[in-house]
């Protein structure tokens, strides 16, 4: 059963993060899903529960990336065939948004909805 509160919407954009305590940003991956309290993005190191990290994000609204902190909640090795380099998966839960950003953000996740629900009504 699916605990979250808040459905989540596929966002495959560029993310750069860092760790919470050092400035070392690591290099670009992508998102992989958003939701309004969380998101996942690859990323090529296990992150452990807890860990903080700070992210930037493209939001394709030609602006400048969000920045976004958040505490990793889960952090999976990612198996596929060929894989070369070892990738993993990342959930966060988003925590203290500047509230310029928490608002771009949030209008971003909403339109998702209503493209998502307007599709949903298209097939009916």
């Amino acid at each position: 059963m699916d605990r979250r509160k808040y459905p989540r919407f596929e966002l495959k954009v560029d993310a750069k993060y860092s760790l919470a305590d050092t400035a070392d940003i690591k290099a670009v991956n992508k998102t992989v899903n958003i939701s309004a309290e969380g998101l996942c993005f690859e990323s090529e190191t296990l992150l452990k529960n807890g860990t903080l990290v700070e992210l930037e994000i493209e939001l394709k609204d030609n602006s400048l990336p969000v920045k976004l902190s958040g505490e990793v909640r889960w952090s999976q090795e990612i198996k596929a065939p060929g894989m070369v380099k070892k990738k993993f998966l990342n959930g966060i839960r988003l925590l203290n948004l500047p509230k310029s950003d928490e608002g771009r953000f949030l209008k971003y996740y909403c339109g998702k909805m209503v493209e998502k629900l307007s599709d949903y009504l298209k097939k009916e």
